[in-house]
C-alpha cells in the first residue's frame, strides 16, 4: 500500500485533533477553574501567641498535687491529694485557665520557661505531660534555711532585745512587770524593762501542751530556773509523728517552713522555711485550651 506523502490519513488526523483537544483543555482548566483549596492546618502554639491552658501540678516522689487550674482537681482530695502548700481558692471564678504570652520572662502570669517549652507546638486540646528536676523548675533549696532540731528541746527562758525589736515582735510598747505571749511557744513571759534593754523570762507551767507553728503540739517537761548561769532553760518534748512530715504548713518568727524529716531514732526532725517547691522535681500535666495567633 501506498501511503499519501501530502497528508495524515485518517488515523492520524483523529489522533492530532485528540491531542490538540487535551492542550486546550488544559489552557482553559488553568486559566479559568479555581485551584484546589490547600488542606485547613490547625494553627499551633508559637512564640508570641496569647494563650490560655489549664494545668496540675505534683510532686512526683510523693504524688501529691501542689497547684492546678482545675477545680475538679482541686476538690477531689480523694483521687488527687494535696500537698502542703496547696491553698483552695475561693470563688468558681478563680478555677480558670492560666493565660500568658508563649516567650514571656516575666510578670505575674508568667510560667516556668520548661512549661512554657512543653506548651510551644500544641494544637488546642492537646495536652502535654513534663518532669522537671529541681534546676529546671524553681531551683535548688537555699541549705540556710533547713534546720535540724531536737524533738527534746532545751529552751532558753531568758530573751533580751531592745524596744524597737520588741514593738516589732509583739505591736506594742514594753511596760515593766506585765505578761506577753511568746510569740514561738506560746507561753507567758513576764517583761522587764530598763532603759532600752526589754527582757523577757518565760513562765509556762510543767505539763502544759504547746501548739507550735499553729499545726503540732510540744509539752513542757520541766523547767531549771538557775541553768545557764540563771538564765533558765526549758525542757520541751516535740509530739511529733511520721504524718507530720510535709503535711503542713507552719508558721513562726523566722517565716512559713514545712517539717521535712522525722527521725526518731536520732531524736531529730527537720524544718525547711524554702518554699515547698524549692528543691523538688516536678511534674506538669498540660492542656493547651486557646490560642490567639499573634499579629504578624
Amino acid at each position: 500500500m501506498v501511503r499519501n506523502p501530502r497528508g495524515l490519513g485518517w488515523l492520524g488526523r483523529i489522533i492530532a485533533l485528540v491531542v490538540i483537544g487535551g492542550v486546550y483543555a488544559g489552557v482553559m482548566s488553568a486559566v479559568f477553574l479555581t485551584p484546589a483549596p490547600t488542606p485547613y492546618a490547625a494553627p499551633i502554639a508559637e512564640n508570641g501567641d496569647f494563650v490560655g491552658v489549664d494545668y496540675r501540678g505534683w510532686f512526683p516522689d510523693n504524688l501529691k498535687t501542689f497547684d492546678t487550674s482545675v477545680q475538679a482537681f482541686a476538690k477531689n482530695n480523694a483521687s488527687y491529694p494535696k500537698a502542703a502548700s496547696f491553698t483552695y481558692r475561693t470563688g468558681n471564678s478563680q478555677y480558670t485557665p492560666l493565660q500568658f504570652t508563649v516567650g514571656c520572662t516575666s510578670g505575674s502570669g508568667c510560667p516556668l520557661k520548661a512549661f512554657q517549652d512543653a506548651v510551644r507546638g500544641l494544637h488546642v486540646g492537646e495536652s502535654a505531660h513534663i518532669e522537671l528536676q529541681p534546676q529546671d523548675a524553681y531551683g535548688l533549696s537555699d541549705p540556710a534555711k533547713i534546720k535540724v532540731r531536737f524533738l527534746f528541746e532545751d529552751v532558753p527562758a531568758t530573751t533580751t532585745m531592745d524596744v524597737s525589736a520588741f514593738q516589732s515582735l509583739y505591736g506594742l510598747t514594753p511596760q515593766d512587770g506585765t505578761f506577753v505571749q511568746d510569740r514561738t511557744w506560746g507561753w507567758n513571759a513576764t517583761v522587764n524593762v530598763a532603759g532600752n534593754v526589754v527582757t523577757t523570762r518565760a513562765s509556762p507551767e510543767i505539763g502544759q501542751v504547746l501548739t507550735l507553728g499553729g499545726k503540732w503540739h510540744a509539752q513542757v517537761l520541766s523547767i531549771d530556773d538557775s541553768a545557764d548561769q540563771g538564765e533558765g532553760i526549758v525542757h520541751v518534748h516535740h509530739l511529733l509523728t511520721a504524718a507530720d512530715v510535709r503535711a503542713f504548713v507552719a508558721v513562726d518568727t523566722g517565716g512559713n517552713f514545712v517539717i521535712e524529716a522525722l527521725n526518731l531514732a536520732a531524736g531529730t526532725f527537720t524544718v525547711n522555711y524554702n518554699n515547698e517547691v524549692i528543691g523538688r522535681a516536678l511534674d506538669f500535666q498540660i492542656t493547651l485550651v486557646t490560642l490567639k495567633k499573634a499579629i504578624p
